[in-house]
């Protein structure tokens, strides 16, 4: 992984919440999936996180999104999510604001009234389809991964509380 002197991102929002997107300035990461560029982001480039969400550029509140290019047909694009203290596998207000990123670049082919994106998360494949006037994203919805329990009706011993 390379990261130039000179890293390209804008700031969006999604209802407030902040959402710096990386469109340039940062090759391709090492990795397969969204989900290894992720791991390897957070056990060998943990710096890109810092320089990007720290102060003199960052703040508390603000999240970053690298858009990286994936290697699943399916996908349009790839991003992985860093935030303050974590990497998450997935994110409602990131994914809006990568995916208003990418359309009002023009970073992916773009129709209105609607254009669908399938984008790569470090969790898995997203469908999202945003409302487009005027080159501007006016609405983005999605459909997430699929989520699922991994233990229905087991008991579970937690020390102070006991069984439960």
């Amino acid at each position: 992984m390379k990261v130039s002197k000179l890293v390209h991102a804008i700031d969006l929002h999604a209802c407030g919440e902040p959402g710096r997107v990386i469109v340039g300035g940062v090759t391709d990461v090492p990795g397969e999936t969204m989900y290894e560029k992720m791991c390897y982001l957070e056990q060998r480039g943990d710096d890109l996180r810092k320089r990007m969400l720290r102060e003199p550029r960052g703040y508390p509140a603000a999240n970053c999104n690298i858009v990286l290019p994936s290697r699943n047909p399916e996908a349009d694009a790839g991003f992985v999510i860093l935030e303050q203290v974590e990497y998450p596998l997935m994110s409602g207000s990131n994914i809006i604001c990568v995916a208003t990123a990418l359309i009002e670049t023009g970073m992916v082919k773009v129709t209105e009234p609607e254009t669908v994106l399938t984008l790569e998360a470090p969790a898995g494949l997203v469908t999202v389809t945003a409302e487009v006037r005027d080159s501007k994203v006016k609405s983005v919805t999605f459909e997430n991964v699929p989520a699922f329990a991994v233990h229905l009706d087991q008991v579970i011993d937690v020390p102070e509380l006991g069984k439960v």
